[in-house]
Order: C-alpha cells, then structure tokens, then sequence
C-alpha cells in the first residue's frame, strides 16, 4: 500500500491520519460529556488527557489539511455515488475539518482565558471554564461534531452494508489492485 492515493483507494497516509483521528475524536467527545458531569476529582483527572489529545487531534487536522493541499489527492467518488451526493459528502467532511479546528481553537482559547495549563498539569484549583467566551463555542460545536461524526459514521455503514460499493474498503489498511 503507498502512501499516496490512487483514483480508486486512499493511500496509507490518509488513511493512518483518518483512524487515528476518528479514534481520538471518539475519546474527546466521550469525555467531554463525562467532564460535564463529573465532580472536581473526576474533572481534574479527565482534563489533562482531554487537552493533550485536543492538542493532538488539532495536529493530526493539520497533518490531513496539508497533506490533501501539498502531497496527495482525494481518489474520484464513486460513479454509483451521483453528483449530488458526491457535493455532500464533500460539504460534510469540509464540516467535519471546520468543526475540529474550532473545537481546538475554542479549547486553546479557553487555556489562555483562564490560565489554567499550569493548574491542569500541576495542581491547584481548576477555574470555572463555562465563564469564559469561548466555551459556549467549544459546546456548541461540540455537540454539532457529534452530529456530523453520527452522519459520516451512518452513511459509511449504509453504503457498506445495504448499497455494498465497497466506499468503505476504499478507506482500509491492505493489499488493494492497482489503479
């Protein structure tokens, strides 16, 4: 499998960034929701780990961002796909890569606001993170990620187990024919 893309497979590169993403974005928005309802300890034991992979999921957005834009090309979609299809799918992920950067900007934006990098990582009081500007941003786009993860979720099972275009494989690690 090479790194880049081919007109039919996405390539090891996209496809390692692609996983590792979905499986940190996963993680941060199941404990978003647990922080949301945990107490001071629980709070002080989630945060650290939900700011380091935040980081690390803005990284990895990135990391796609630059790839797509300097060293590879998306493979064509599907002809079964159809046009309008096709355009949103291209909206949907467009979404999906807003809504990351904002939700690492918000979270950053929060840090700085509040000061609390040095708490987080080393002790003491943890502020009041729902008083500062950019968390109505952070939840609210929070809770539209979850959304748009759902729908690109759906529509990869529905075109795998009830259409069977084989779109999903074209996002798999493994031998593929060459195009």
């Amino acid at each position: 499998m090479s790194l880049r893309s081919t007109p039919l497979f996405y390539g090891a590169m996209p496809v390692a960034l692609h996983w590792l993403t979905a499986l940190a974005v996963i993680l941060l928005l199941v404990s978003g929701q647990v922080m949301a309802g945990a107490g001071p300890e629980g709070l002080r034991k989630i945060l650290p780990v939900h700011v380091a992979m935040g980081l690390v999921v803005g990284l990895l957005t990135l990391a796609r961002i630059a790839w797509w834009l300097f060293f590879d090309r998306r493979p064509e979609p599907l002809a079964a796909m159809g046009r309008m299809q096709a355009r949103l799918a291209g909206i949907v992920h467009g979404l999906l890569y807003l809504a990351l950067l904002v939700m690492v900007a918000s979270g950053v934006a929060m840090l700085a606001l509040s000061g609390a990098v040095p708490r987080i990582f080393g002790g003491g009081a943890l502020p009041d993170f729902s008083g500062l500007p950019p968390f109505f941003a952070h939840s609210l786009v929070s809770k539209l990620l979850l959304v748009l993860v759902l729908g690109h979720v759906g529509a990869a099972l529905h075109h795998h187990f009830i259409r069977r275009d084989g779109l999903l494989a074209r996002m798999a690690f493994g031998a593929r024919p060459r195009s």
